[in-house]
């Protein structure tokens, strides 16, 4: 009997423990199941999230390029991208605005496998920068199964055209330097000389600087003629870029500083054409302060523009060349053949005669202290064509409409406001042509700024175009402006506004003809909203849009 019990005790044991190895593979086998299945919807949460960044980054650029092809509008004086307004995914107009400075893009939006069946979903919203309108990040949450991931990109989108800087200079940089004790806020672009990229086109050994920020309140009755909105930037999102050519850094040269550095070096070969060394500021850098640096990097970057080329803007698309835009748009052309003055454009009507009397005989339009009235009276009422009147040491230019001149030079010699009007926009254009070898240049011998009665600068703003030279001696100046040939600016004075010219250069005091070292002069780049730019221009949408990722990170 004692036997029997002890074999029953261990056959009792022994079942007990196949239970418990059976319980156990059981439950070892639906941990491991259970795990399983947490990996495959982790993994799937994942892939749901990453589907969702991977085309919300793709909707975000396209929508960017979109827009830029559009015209900006709106924004601010620092950094910008017309993507700061929000987001028009339908293309209809009707944004998408930023709330807090967020947007949400997609809210549970189904993601499914290759046989259509939903394996997870996603939720995208954008994420504005408040102090940088360049820079979004996107984030992404997935999930599936009640599995979570994260994943989010940071971006910068931006721009290259023409007056996104400060100067944006053409062929005739190449061996010729950008240097001495000028200070240029806001980005450059050196096109420079394809035949010789060895020529050094920035040979900064003095005081010179490129910064990334201005504050208005530092220039004497400046502040005052410049919208609020406009009056400081902390940050331009300035860089430099040399499609040819060589920069050299030395003494106390800054290019962008260790607090505010520039977004971009890019200058020809890379490193190899950065040469030099300057004083106690970013020397683990070659002396330059900036968060990128490298070879010249647009794959088709825009070209000089000129007036014989097609301008790449929605006002003259349909017009084979610049120049031929300007004259057919002209609210009035006058131009000079040999010595004879005449009315181009509007031929129906009769100017004043102090218009043609104030052109003497070697074709110098000269703005002094005699009234010079060229206008006339549409049909509608309004007035056309240009008035300039001096009272009280002051000179007023007043521009209705686009203004072209042609086989003329024009000078300013008194400080003088200007008045622009086309239609309802408070811009216009003055364009000095040359005909026949002769014309084509300006010369600003005192201040040429806004009325603050008929408004304040960006959102009036006269446009300077002049096919050979600019040359201004004032002491301010606030336009865009553009040199087919030089911009020269004389030490101590200060563009305000953007400069295109195939050359700049900086002169001592005088009537110098030279490009001259050590002279402090300024140009400081204050943008302009599309919506009040002079539309006969080069439009800023003749530019590279740029889609940079800054940083990728999984959560």
């Amino acid at each position: 009997m004692r036997s029997k019990g002890i074999a029953l005790v261990a056959t009792l044991a022994l079942m007990v423990l196949i239970g418990l190895l059976v319980f156990s593979t059981f439950f070892r086998t639906q941990i491991e199941l259970w795990v399983t299945r947490n990996d495959t919807t982790s993994v799937q949460a994942f892939y749901a999230a990453e589907a969702g960044l991977q085309k919300y980054k793709a909707v975000l650029f396209q929508q960017y390029v979109w827009r830029e092809q559009q015209g900006q509008t709106g924004g601010g004086s620092g950094c910008f991208t017309s993507l700061v307004t929000g987001l028009d995914l339908d293309r209809n107009g009707n944004l998408l605005t930023f709330v807090n400075n967020q947007i949400t893009l997609a809210t549970n939006e189904v993601v499914v496998d290759a046989d259509n069946r939903p394996i997870g979903r996603y939720t995208v919203t954008l994420y504005r920068d408040a102090n940088d309108g360049q820079l979004f990040t996107l984030v992404s949450q997935g999930t599936s199964g009640g599995a979570k991931a994260t994943v989010q990109a940071t971006v910068r989108l931006s721009n290259t055209g023409y007056l996104e800087q400060a100067i944006f200079a053409g062929t005739g940089q190449a061996n010729k330097w950008l240097n001495g004790g000028a200070t240029i806020r806001g980005g450059i672009y050196i096109v420079g000389s394809p035949s010789n990229p060895n020529q050094t086109v920035i040979d900064a050994n003095g005081n010179f600087e490129l910064l990334n920020w201005y504050d208005l309140s530092s220039y004497s009755g400046i502040a005052a003629r410049v919208d609020t909105a406009y009056r400081q930037a902390n940050d331009l999102c300035a860089s430099l870029r040399v499609q040819y050519g060589k920069i050299s850094v030395g003494g106390s040269t800054r290019l962008g500083e260790p607090s505010n550095k520039l977004k971009g070096v890019f200058v020809g070969r890379g490193g190899q054409d950065i040469t030099g060394q300057n004083v106690d500021v970013c020397q683990n850098n070659k002396g330059v302060c900036t968060e990128a640096m490298g070879p010249f990097d647009l794959a088709n970057p825009p070209a000089f523009p000129t007036l014989d080329a097609r301008l790449n803007s929605e006002a003259c698309k349909d017009y084979s060349t610049w120049r031929a835009c300007l004259q057919d748009r002209a609210a009035l052309r006058i131009q000079r053949v040999s010595n004879t003055v005449s009315l181009a454009y509007p031929l129906s009507v009769t100017l004043n005669a102090s218009c043609f009397n104030a052109i003497n005989n070697s074709g110098v339009l000269t703005l002094d202290k005699s009234t010079v009235d060229c206008t006339y009276t549409r049909l509608d009422g309004s007035q056309g064509g240009f008035k300039y009147t001096y009272a009280s040491n002051q000179g007023l230019l007043e521009i209705y409409g686009d203004v072209v001149l042609e086989g003329l030079n024009v000078v300013f010699n008194q400080p003088t406001e200007y008045k622009a009007l086309s239609g309802n926009e408070k811009n216009a254009t003055f364009a000095v042509l040359a005909k026949n070898n002769q014309g084509g240049n300006v010369d600003l011998n005192d201040n040429l700024l806004p009325q603050t009665n008929h408004g304040l600068f960006p959102n009036h703003a006269l446009g300077l175009v002049a096919e050979d030279d600019i040359y201004q001696r004032g002491q301010y100046v606030m336009a865009p402006v553009y040199a087919g040939g030089t911009f020269r600016v004389v030490k101590d004075n200060v563009l305000f506004g953007s400069v295109i010219s195939n050359e700049f250069c900086t002169t001592s005091a005088g009537n110098q003809t030279n490009c001259n070292a050590g002279q402090k002069a300024e140009v400081v780049y204050i943008r302009i909203p599309q919506e009040n730019r002079p539309v006969l221009l080069p439009a800023i949408r003749g530019g590279t849009p740029v889609f940079q990722i800054l940083s990728y990170e999984r959560r």
